[in-house]
């Protein structure tokens, strides 16, 4: 939670920030706290970055507090504003509510006081929150979706949507809301699998339900549906993403690849080619790039002409005392002894 404090008097501000760091609210969690000493400059934050709650006074020299709540309303319209002042009057306290503040405080701000407020505020995020879907969950939702079209994996669509269908069921979504989202993820995710340039989705869907459930049931069978599309396209000449990973890192073994590099060639998510990877061949793929270097030194130490330092290089390594470790881990043996267990001079 980020929270700005807007007060041109050094001493409430400070008791404010004071306040804030020592309070206990169940489900609060402070992870930042700004202060701005004057509206402009408070207008600047505000424009720059978005915060949870602000508690302005409305009282200050250049731009007064609800001047800038009102102005502010149109970077970050979630903020939960608090105004402070120090005249008991109703009129402020009701302009303070027509621009949209959701409390208003007097000074001196005590403990018992500023406690109830952050509660009250606490729970309007929480009841916010839980009518909209957050974003990092739909790309995460997004992003194994479309790894998992994109190598025919109907389980992970299934169990991708499962997650998500548990998340959804917890909150408290609007029909129209929900209907509007899937459309548009089903739409970027046809738009992604289109990228990938090996098959042409010319598809086009309409989620429409009564219940939420439903929209959810025609998201995972439209999925379904692009995977049964992408089979007939590829008429059952599917190259399996493991061998081909497995064949780009023997022709690189001399290459600094690493897992997000074969993961993007693939066009596939990091995370769940990590998994597949271990999944198909019982190995991490470090555990395989390890292999095929050790064995492709086991090659180069046959060749009695080049210096240990110079395969360790060769094949990857910058470092020689890593390579000698790691070698003697696999064989059991230094470089220096298995060379010498061939017959060949060190």
């Amino acid at each position: 939670m980020k929270i700005l404090i807007i007060e041109d008097e050094f001493m409430i501000r400070k008791k404010l920030r004071h306040l804030l760091e020592h309070s206990e609210i169940e489900g609060m969690c402070i992870d930042e706290i700004h202060e701005a000493e004057d509206g402009i400059d408070a207008d600047y934050l505000l424009q720059d970055q978005a915060f949870d709650i602000v508690f302005t006074d409305i009282n200050m020299p250049e731009m007064d507090g609800l001047s800038l709540l009102e102005k502010s309303i149109n970077y970050h319209p979630a903020a939960q504003w608090v105004i402070i002042s120090g005249h008991d009057s109703f009129q402020y306290a009701q302009q303070a509510i027509h621009h949209g503040a959701k409390d208003y405080l007097l000074k001196p701000i005590t403990k018992n006081k500023l406690s109830e407020t952050m509660q009250r505020l606490v729970e309007n995020i929480k009841r916010e929150k839980n009518n909209f879907i957050e974003i990092d969950d739909i790309d995460e939702m997004l992003a194994n979706l479309e790894s998992a079209i994109w190598v025919l994996d109907e389980e992970l669509v299934k169990q991708t949507m499962r997650k998500w269908g548990d998340k959804v069921e917890k909150k408290h979504l609007k029909l129209s809301y929900y209907q509007s989202v899937m459309n548009h993820l089903l739409k970027t995710l046809v738009g992604r699998i289109n990228q990938k340039g090996s098959i042409s989705l010319d598809v086009t869907y309409n989620l429409m339900g009564e219940q939420i459930i439903q929209i959810t049931t025609q998201f995972v069978e439209s999925c379904l549906n692009v995977i049964d599309i992408t089979k007939v396209q590829r008429k059952g000449k599917l190259v399996d993403p493991i061998e081909v990973a497995k064949e780009y890192m023997k022709k690189n073994v001399c290459a600094k690849v690493n897992l997000e590099d074969v993961a993007q060639i693939l066009g596939l998510n990091s995370s769940y080619f990590s998994q597949l990877f271990k999944r198909e061949t019982g190995q991490t793929f470090v555990d395989y790039r390890i292999h095929l270097r050790m064995e492709a030194a086991k090659q180069l130490l046959e060749r009695s002409n080049m210096r240990i330092i110079d395969i360790s290089s060769e094949i990857g390594y910058d470092d020689a005392p890593h390579f000698t470790k790691t070698f003697k881990k696999y064989t059991g043996t230094s470089p220096k002894e298995y060379r010498l267990s061939l017959g060949i001079k060190a």
